[in-house]
């Protein structure tokens, strides 16, 4: 039997494909703009599909997507909304193989089915406040969201099972925040985003001893547990230059987590089993700035216009580095992120004083690159179309609802996974695929303004 000292190696190296899944894996599921950031915060901006978020001010959602907005608010107002989430995902197999000591070094094809539709139906909700003191020139908000999350689960004996089976993540984000109106043309605002987070992550891990290569029947299992409490902060200011014009811009703070994790590796038989046990280790991961920038502009009494541009940072996700509580070297694997943009425009339509109608279309592009591409992150760029509308049965309730609607380009999988157990006792599975993605979402809000 090999001796467990010669598995080091290995354990390493799931720590590793752990920790890379856990971090990358936030980057998806149930997100709908590029990468991982869910910009569903907000039902009345989910029926304009986002446009104008910065310079908006429709309700006191505004606390996260500008908090200088809170100043164009009449009173005091409480908000709670959720976004159900209908996504659906196919993949197909374009050629997967794995080299291992069981195939002689060849690559080989390996079985596995289509890993099914890994999407559950989810719900991301939000609470909003907005008071006002100073004769409305000082306002307190709060938000609380999540801002970012994943929820994949593939069958366990798919073909891109050893990159990623189950892959889940919540996050939930506190947002305390000011604004203040300098003048009847200029306000400002800030805000403090205190942010926990917790993922698991897990993938196959093949029996590289195995004749004639890997299969689903002999695979072990390896499994990532981590959390993180972190903070970062937000600011923006809106202009009024028109009595019909106003113009928006904010900016977030990328929030740094270092999430400590607790591998697990189980089902490993024969020589390999000296591979099971558990291990700590933990892995830094950098979210982007974003820069928002947005126009609202009042055409008639009953029509505004807004439209909106959006960059993230997304550069600073160049890498996984993985550190380990037994002091074992570090490991890196590259990410290369690219920076990326989201474009939205849209409309808001008064037919009274209690009904209002929006819709909108909005372009996400990827930051993820074709060679760095991961099925626990199925994106390219995406485009979406949506409507909603607004009704106040009374003076101080008001009803959102809103449907969204969004696509992907094809999704294009390539990625090499390493399992090493010891010198020798190594493989390599190509994991290859093509993915095809759509999404419902169905909104609903409830503000009630004092």
């Amino acid at each position: 039997m090999i001796h467990d000292r010669r598995f080091a190696s290995y354990r390493t190296c799931v720590v590793l494909a752990g920790a890379l899944g856990l971090a990358v894996s936030v980057a998806s599921g149930a997100a709908l703009a590029g990468a991982f950031f869910i910009p569903q915060q907000s039902i009345s901006g989910l029926g304009r599909a986002f446009a104008g978020g910065a310079a908006a001010a429709t309700d006191a959602s505004t606390a996260f997507s500008n908090p200088a907005g809170m100043t164009e608010l009449t009173r005091a107002e409480a908000t709670t909304g959720a976004s159900l989430f209908n996504s659906r995902l196919s993949f197909s197999n374009a050629g997967s193989t794995a080299a291992t000591v069981g195939t002689g070094g060849a690559p080989v094809a390996y079985g596995g089915g289509d890993g099914g539709n890994p999407f559950a139906p989810q719900v991301v909700p939000n609470i909003y406040l907005a008071h006002p003191l100073m004769d409305r020139r000082l306002w307190l908000g709060l938000g609380i969201t999540a801002p970012y999350g994943l929820a994949l689960k593939y069958d366990r004996d798919w073909f891109g099972r050893y990159d990623s089976v189950k892959s889940k993540l919540t996050v939930v984000n506190i947002g305390p925040s000011v604004a203040y109106a300098l003048d009847d043309l200029v306000s400002v605002g800030a805000g403090i985003d205190i942010q926990y987070a917790h993922a698991v992550l897990s993938n196959a891990v093949p029996d590289v001893l195995r004749v004639g290569g890997p299969s689903a029947g002999s695979d072990g299992y390896s499994e990532l547990d981590g959390s993180d409490w972190s903070a970062g902060f937000n600011a923006g200011v809106l202009i009024k230059p028109l009595p019909s014009t106003r113009i928006g811009a904010h900016f977030r703070s990328g929030i740094s987590h270092r999430l400590d994790g607790t591998s697990t590796i189980s089902g490993l038989g024969g020589p390999l089993a000296a591979a099971n046990g558990r291990r700590i280790g933990e892995t830094d991961l950098d979210l982007p700035d974003i820069v928002s920038l947005a126009v609202a502009h009042k055409v008639h009494p009953g029509l505004t216009l807004l439209a909106e541009a959006q960059w993230f940072n997304w550069s600073r996700f160049e890498e996984i580095r993985v550190k380990f509580d037994d002091g074992s070297p570090d490991q890196v694997i590259p990410q290369n992120y690219d920076d990326s943009i989201a474009v939205s425009v849209g409309f808001d339509y008064a037919l009274d004083d209690d009904l209002s109608l929006r819709g909108g279309f909005r372009y996400d592009q990827t930051p993820t690159v074709d060679a760095f591409r991961q099925t626990s992150v199925p994106d390219a760029d995406s485009y979406a179309v949506a409507v909603g509308a607004s009704y106040a049965p009374w003076d101080q309730v008001v009803v959102d609802l809103a449907y969204y609607y969004a696509w992907w380009d094809d999704i294009d999988i390539d990625v090499n996974r390493q399992f090493a157990f010891a010198p020798g006792v190594a493989g390599a599975v190509n994991v290859t695929g093509a993915g095809d993605s759509r999404s419902h979402i169905v909104g609903v809000n409830l503000r009630y303004r004092f």
